[in-house]
């Protein structure tokens, strides 16, 4: 305890709040402030390092304890039920420790002796983000003081108990991220104070009864769970309704768009990924202005074909669906507006000039992108990837937007050069993305300003430049992607102390590059040698066995370098062996010579390995087959080793030859499960495509 040990000797002391200091409890210290403070009614030790505290020491805490924070103190051991018989306890408060386990003690609420009647003015319980298992007993229906009780993110199961309908004063619920089951009871919506409810991200099923509230109501998180059935009118009914999601589940019926201006209230409402609900218009009620207030709207996978015009919406998601028009102008205060993955057809419709995001990928939009355009001043993020644009882009881009951060125009047949967008050194850029157009010319050097830069792919153009090493000044630079361009000549040296020092995959792959592979491009991608776990929002294309997979929201520890198809010559450098995380290495395709170091054996993470279509000689380490499963056949007339070609995209083994030495391998490794595997092992999330 790194406070003043004349503290201990305050045996007045009611008050003692020593949160958010950087300190670490020793036990005895504890121990001794624990007895010596015997008047004590409020302790907070909020992030403070209680890591090395047994949980039976809280024993020794005063009974005279109304309120306990032991919130975010890396507590860990089983959580004794007995803290529960402090009899004057108001607030409790556990939250965030995430090695602290336990259960909530039936016997201790079931029949309260008079030594701990005084559980009954327990008001407030805070135990989210622990790991406390079992069932939410029915005895907490005693605590009939309570107004907020707080289990999320732990690992109750069981039902909802019923006598928490007894709870008068509860104005907050949050049982969110556990493994509940069961329906969601419809007396839960006429607890008389009840205004937040989280039962979000659980296992409750059946539909939602029909229920008669007494509109206290204001914020209802129901999503992520399995209910279906139709949505209840009563809902609707909420009149003091702010927040309603019910997303992610699989209700089904008929939404009417007129009914949702009746929630006077309402600011946000997510009925996505319910793929059985359709959505329709009344036909004698115009709704075209009816919405009472600003709305954020998440309406993505929902059958939508048509949608009002609402003026007042700031915030709207109809993604996924199958909208064919938009009016040009249909919400006049939009910040956020994603339209992308739907069927809409025509030129690009210009947003208002308070727009922060407009994402219209996958669409069949045509035409050029507006050359100027005033409206697009404010601009954040604008993605209009996989249409049909065609043009140039606009030498004025980088005046849209001092604040443009994301832009991604990839899978379109733009045209021309790269304009140097923003070349005034007002670069807020954090990710680029023109892969699969035409572009061609010089590879514009304005990048080198943009500080911010995580992602830059220009692959499959037709830009001819130099290696631009330059971007290795670039300290967040995370992606680089340059594959099937006409980047010609050697790999150059970039004149700074720490390149490409965060550089997690790089593609040059289907170029023009010649020489020898120089041995400090692997020196310096020190991000790639022991990578931490962490996600990208992003998406791209690698190559593993010959095949493009396209990652999307991107783990960082996957880790690539491909430098396939390309004039490289001269021997691998051992350095390779350093890259601990390194996950697929490509340098098929060139004119790589020598035999295969075994350095790559401490290449312990490495998945795929193609060498390929090289001139590299002699045998495959015994190293490097012992820490990647392969399958393997042997030459007896050369015995030289050889790897089959079958698994993960091959159907054909393929051998060495046989003729007097064979001295020429061709070498491919792979992982020993199927592609569909890879999302369980950590590397990718759902999202893996393969083109």
């Amino acid at each position: 305890w790194s406070t003043p040990t004349g503290i201990s000797h305050m045996s007045r002391l009611t008050f003692l709040d020593l949160s958010n200091c950087d300190m670490k409890i020793e036990q005895k210290s504890f121990d001794l402030h624990a007895s010596n403070l015997t008047k004590l009614n409020v302790l907070n030790l909020g992030l403070a390092d209680m890591s090395l505290i047994e949980p039976f020491s809280l024993l020794n805490l005063s009974s005279t304890i109304t309120i306990l924070d032991l919130s975010d103190t890396s507590m860990r051991g089983n959580f004794l039920r007995e803290i529960f018989h402090l009899p004057h306890l108001q607030e409790l408060h556990l939250s965030f420790n995430e090695y602290l386990t336990g259960y909530i003690p039936e016997s201790n609420w079931s029949e309260i002796p008079d030594s701990i009647g005084n559980l009954l003015f327990l008001e407030i319980i805070h135990i989210g983000g622990c790991n406390f298992t079992g069932k939410i007993p029915a005895s907490i229906g005693n605590l009939s003081k309570a107004t907020k009780i707080v289990f999320r993110s732990n690992q109750f199961t069981g039902q909802l108990p019923y006598q928490v309908s007894g709870l008068s004063y509860l104005a907050t619920l949050d049982l969110s991220d556990n493994s509940l089951q069961g329906r969601v009871p419809s007396w839960l919506f006429t607890l008389p104070s009840l205004n937040y409810i989280d039962l979000s991200q659980n296992k409750f099923t059946g539909p939602i009864d029909q229920f008669q509230s007494l509109n206290s109501l204001e914020e209802v998180h129901l999503e992520e769970n399995q209910m279906h059935g139709t949505i209840p009118s009563s809902l609707f009914q909420l009149v003091n309704l702010t927040d309603l999601d019910l997303s992610s589940n699989d209700l089904s019926g008929t939404v009417r768009y007129n009914l949702l201006p009746e929630l006077k209230n309402l600011r946000y409402l997510d009925l996505s990924n319910n793929s059985q609900l359709s959505f329709i218009s009344s036909s004698n009620v115009s709704i075209r202005y009816l919405l009472p207030s600003p709305w954020k709207l998440r309406f993505s996978y929902c059958n939508i074909t048509e949608f009002p015009g609402w003026k007042s919406l700031t915030d709207l998601d109809i993604s996924n669906n199958f909208l064919t028009q938009i009016e040009q102008h249909p919400w006049k205060y939009i910040t956020v507006l994603n339209l992308r993955n739907n069927t809409i057809q025509g030129t690009i419709p210009i947003p208002p000039p308070s727009t922060r995001a407009f994402l219209f990928s996958n669409n069949k939009l045509f035409g050029q992108i507006p050359p100027s355009s005033p409206s697009l001043s404010s601009l954040e993020y604008l993605s209009l990837t996989h249409n049909n644009l065609s043009g140039t882009i606009p030498p004025c881009l980088g005046n849209f937007s001092t604040q443009l951060t994301i832009l991604h125009l990839n899978n379109n047949n733009l045209q021309g050069r790269i304009p140097d967008a923003f070349a005034n050194g007002s670069c807020s850029l954090k990710s680029l993305d023109l892969n699969s157009n035409k572009l061609e010319g010089p590879f514009p050097r304005y990048l080198a300003d943009c500080d911010e830069l995580e992602v830059v792919n220009v692959g499959n153009n037709m830009i001819g430049d130099t290696c631009p090493c330059w971007l290795g000044s670039l300290p967040e630079l995370k992606i680089l992607v340059l594959r099937s361009n006409r980047f010609y000549g050697p790999l150059c040296l970039p004149n700074i102390m720490l390149p490409f020092e965060a550089l997690r995959i790089i593609d040059l792959s289907h170029n023009e590059f010649t020489g020898f592979l120089p041995r400090w491009i692997f020196v310096i991608l020190e991000a790639m040698k022991n990578g931490e776990e962490d996600y990208y929002q992003d998406s791209v294309t690698v190559t593993v066995k010959g095949r493009d997979l396209v990652l999307k929201r991107i783990i960082t520890i996957f880790t690539t370098i491909d430098l396939s198809n390309n004039q490289f010559q001269g021997e691998i450098p051992q350095v390779l062996g350093d890259f601990k995380s390194l996950i697929v290495l490509n340098l098929s395709h060139n004119g790589l010579t020598g035999s295969i170091s075994v350095s790559f054996a401490n290449m312990t993470a490495l998945e795929s390995l193609d060498l390929s279509s090289n001139k590299l000689h002699g045998r495959i380490p015994e190293q490097l087959l012992s820490v990647i499963p392969v399958d393997i056949s042997v030459d007896e007339k050369s015995r030289v080793r050889c790897m089959h070609h079958t698994g993960l995209f091959s159907t054909k083994p393929r051998y060495c030859s046989s003729g007097s030495n064979c001295v020429t391998v061709q070498i491919w490794v792979k992982p020993c499960y199927s592609s569909s595997a890879w999302p369980n092992r950590g590397l990718l999330t759902d999202d893996v495509v393969q083109s």
